[in-house]
């Protein structure tokens, strides 16, 4: 019988005052966020009418991702992510200020150009604030709490998602108008700088080597960053399954529109008879993760988490496909069922790896670390955001019928899954816990030998 630990359960972190801060400040800003991609999208429908000119701010909200995460990693790590943190909310209360000042002040293509760079600048400064927050956690819960910290904040996001897109920005655009929701978004930024300005200041983990110039250090600390990752298995593997997961929701989501008129033949808000289900699975196995998640062994989770996703995307899939066959149950219903349990695979790979790819990190590298998987996660993302639509459109007038082109698709995604989830646990059962952690050591000691800084205890404090 499962059993959550008073020590290890959701109130333990929450009785910790400094998570508190931090965990209601990411609610916040994470909500504010969210809400402003809406605003923005809703801006520049209204400004242009235009479908090219909405991939130009999707991209102008993306791309930063890729070119500023291994800088933001070496800032995390040489200092304080309390000041990384609040200076980061901070400059986003001005951008999000830049918005109002040149809707009042500048139009037609000058307007334009100043919202595709303010989208572009705002994004670049979330790229510094978001490892600094995740390098925090273990920072202010400790090794023994980080797998119940990570589902709160894991569920927290999901909750935010919802609240920024479809409640807050949708409700403030209409209700307050374009310019006072930019208001009221600034106003959140501020109190999430305002609560993060309470957390104990940490001290910068990384010294800097007077031996080398400017851009030779950075670039020494972004390879030494991308060297860690590559040589310790277990963090790679995490990493390698969240920027898989990331990729593959981005992808959904471009799909899902024509996945319920062609497919389901439905209207494309309809869409929500998937998302919903799945939306409640990952709410729950987050919930029970973060309980009882700590019983069993994180890459366990992760790798039962992929399967899980594999087989109900790919079970989804065919059932769609065969939607008049079913006489005795409704296909929609199977397809609710299955995307519920997708949902709920979601939730097995994220919560176990982010806690293994912060656990397993020592402090002075942690930054740089989950830097690297923000690059990848967005840098992997990108080509099939932009081109899967047209790839799915190219095998639907290949078989004749567009809705074959979405399942083709979709069974391929399932399938690359699956053979992840294979390789995954392969990789897990070739290695024990004892095993990888007798090799991260060796790993380790070859590291000071050579110069490196001193992996930090389990339970670091701030």
């Amino acid at each position: 019988m499962l059993r959550a630990s008073q020590d290890e359960g959701f109130g333990a972190v929450i009785r910790n005052r400094n998570f508190l801060f931090l965990w209601i400040a990411q609610a916040i800003s994470q909500s504010a966020q969210n809400g402003i991609h809406f605003v923005q999208m809703v801006l520049i429908e209204k400004l242009t009418g235009s479908t090219s000119h909405m991939a130009v701010i999707i991209l102008a909200f993306t791309f930063p991702g890729v070119l500023f995460s291994s800088f933001a990693g070496i800032a995390v790590d040489r200092l304080s992510n309390k000041v990384v943190m609040v200076a980061s909310n901070a400059l986003r209360v001005l951008t999000v200020s830049g918005y109002i000042f040149f809707l009042y002040t500048l139009r037609g293509g000058y307007l334009l150009l100043a919202l595709y760079l303010l989208t572009f600048i705002s994004s670049a400064i979330g790229q510094f604030f978001s490892p600094a927050e995740a390098a925090t956690i273990p920072l202010l819960v400790g090794e023994k709490r980080l797998l119940s910290a990570n589902a709160l904040f894991n569920l927290t996001l999901t909750i935010t998602q919802a609240a920024g897109l479809i409640i807050l920005a949708p409700l403030g655009v209409k209700l307050l108008g374009i310019d006072h929701t930019f208001i009221l978004i600034a106003v959140m930024y501020l109190a999430a700088t305002v609560l993060v300005s309470l957390l104990p200041r940490d001290a910068p983990k990384l010294e800097r080597n007077s031996q080398l110039s400017s851009l030779e250090e950075v670039w020494e600390e972004i390879q030494e960053g991308w060297r860690f990752v590559v040589s310790r298995r277990s963090i790679f593997l995490a990493i390698s399954q969240l920027t898989l997961l990331a990729t593959l929701f981005l992808t959904l989501a471009m799909l899902a529109p024509g996945f319920a008129t062609r497919v389901l033949h439905l209207a494309p808000e309809d869409a929500i008879y998937v998302f919903a289900p799945a939306g409640l699975g990952l709410l729950l196995s987050t919930i029970l993760v973060g309980r009882y998640g700590h019983q069993f062994r994180r890459e366990s989770l992760s790798n039962t988490g992929l399967l899980t996703l594999g087989l109900t995307l790919l079970g989804l899939t065919l059932v769609a496909g065969r939607m008049g066959s079913f006489s005795l149950i409704s296909p929609l219903t199977v397809i609710s069922t299955l995307a519920f349990f997708m949902g709920a695979g979601i939730a097995m790979i994220t919560v176990p790896a982010q806690t293994v790819m912060q656990e397993r990190s020592p402090a002075e590298i942690r930054g740089r670390v989950i830097a690297f998987y923000f690059m990848t996660s967005n840098l992997v993302a990108i080509p099939p955001m932009l081109f899967i639509g047209v790839v799915a459109d190219q095998i639907g007038r290949l078989l004749g019928n567009p809705s074959k082109g979405i399942l083709s698709v979709m069974v391929f995604l399932a399938l690359v899954v699956i053979f992840v989830a294979g390789a995954s646990v392969w990789r897990t059962r070739r290695l024990s816990p004892k095993g990888e952690r007798i090799r991260e050591l060796a790993g380790e000691r070859r590291e000071q030998v050579g110069g490196s800084p001193k992996a930090p205890d389990s339970e670091p404090s701030i």
